[in-house]
């Protein structure tokens, strides 16, 4: 009797003990389940968060809308830039080449690729600030030209030829930026330099002072522009001898402003207007020629008659996505050589490079290149204004200099790079 007792004991004891473990079992299974649910819901969330970010477009605001993107490809600039310092290349050269595609650009667009010599100094804003440069060329001494660039965040810029900044104007949101010499004002020929304004939608009006080499205020009065104002350059008859301001606006507007002499002053009055389909920036015009080229961001780049009578016939010059252009097309420049020949240069932004077209004729496709690393000096990227001259420049740009704003300097906020103009065309 005794010894039934405790078999059954020992057996209910033994019972108890499975259904515990059992229970545990269960329990663990549904806590793990319950983990890997939330765990995978976690993941699924960061996922969708980080396709929506990759799918939020670019403003075309280049203000403060742009500054993320570009911090974010600046840091992975960097990055690529510390794992090539990891394993130098053989040489020089072999450098250049391997640093010639750019972040973002097509892998399978080859193209040549040159290097800039000098960059100047950082602007003093972050962010999407650095815009367009203009270049003066000194009268006596070439070596002691300047190169004038827009900070659209609140200025312009003086470099000399090394790419230091010897003066600083903090006048206002400077978007772009031209200049002409040899314009009457006072009963002296001097070189007029020009600005879209952004903070007023003002033409901004300075003269270059050859002895210092500094910009001085020379507008009459405040000039208003009946939009808001973007890009700008500048045209100067060879008809007539008139100098004339060109000014455009983000819904495609253009005016054409004629600019004169008011007592000592600059004034200015409008003589035309136009409108394209959509954001336009980027222009030039060629003053022996006749023509006046503009970059429609999403389209291409349209050449008018730049005299204020020449009505609204066009013709397009280059076409997103022809193959050589990819949106946005931002600056333009004219490099002049003799008897009305020459190139037309187009920053192609959409994968960081600059097309050349002929200048004369029907502006034929030359050739496309982009502005790698080289010599100490980073490549640029994401280019918005550029400007040539084929003057000798003295010792550091005997044949001239191609000079491009960067949109991701390496080294710093945003800056120009200036590239020796036989690299690009062989004179």
């Amino acid at each position: 009797m005794n010894s039934s007792l405790g078999l059954k004991s020992l057996k209910s004891l033994s019972l108890a003990l499975l259904a515990g473990v059992l229970a545990f079992a269960l329990v663990s299974m549904t806590a793990s389940a319950k983990l890997n649910y939330f765990g995978a819901s976690d993941k699924s969330g960061k996922k969708e968060d980080k396709e929506k970010k990759k799918a939020k477009s670019k403003s075309d605001d280049d203000d403060d809308d742009d500054d993320k993107d570009k911090k974010d490809k600046k840091q992975e600039k960097e990055s690529k830039a510390a794992q090539k310092s990891e394993s130098k290349p053989a040489s020089k050269d072999a450098e250049v080449k391997n640093s010639a595609a750019a972040p973002a650009a097509p892998v399978n667009d080859p193209m040549e690729t040159v290097a800039a010599t000098v960059e100047t100094d950082p602007v003093p804003n972050g962010g999407d600030a650095a815009d367009d440069p203009a270049i003066w060329i000194h009268p006596t001494d070439p070596a002691q030209s300047i190169i004038i660039g827009t900070n659209k965040q609140g200025g312009l810029a003086v470099y000399d030829l090394a790419g230091k900044q010897i003066q600083y104007l903090p006048d206002g949101k400077m978007n772009n930026v031209d200049i002409r010499d040899g314009f009457k004002l006072g009963g002296q020929n001097v070189a007029i330099v020009t600005a879209s304004n952004r903070t007023d939608n003002s033409i901004a009006i300075y003269k270059v002072n050859p002895q210092t080499r500094m910009l001085e205020k020379a507008a009459a009065r405040l000039i208003k522009q009946g939009i808001a104002v973007y890009g700008m350059c500048m045209y100067r008859s060879a008809k007539t001898g008139k100098l004339y301001y060109f000014g455009n606006g983000k819904s495609g507007e253009v005016e054409q402003y004629e600019l004169f002499d008011s007592g000592g002053k600059v004034d200015a009055k409008k003589v035309r207007s136009f409108k394209l389909g959509s954001t336009v920036e980027g222009c030039v015009a060629d003053d022996e020629l006749g023509h006046f080229y503009i970059s429609e961001e999403a389209v291409g780049i349209w050449k008018f008659g730049a005299e204020p009578d020449a009505g609204t016939n066009r013709s397009q010059v280059g076409k997103v996505s022809d193959g050589n252009l990819l949106a946005d097309v931002e600056g333009l420049t004219i490099a002049y050589g003799k008897d009305g020949t020459g190139h037309l240069i187009a920053s192609s932004q959409g994968n960081h490079s600059y097309v050349v077209y002929r200048r004369e004729g029907n502006n034929e496709f030359v050739r496309k290149f982009r502005v790698a690393e080289g010599g100490g000096v980073d490549g640029a990227e994401e280019t918005d204004g550029i400007d040539v001259t084929t003057a000798n420049l003295g010792p550091a740009f005997p044949h001239g200099v191609f000079v491009a704003q960067d949109g991701f300097n390496d080294k710093g906020n945003q800056n120009f790079k200036l590239v020796p103009l036989q690299m690009i065309i062989k004179q």
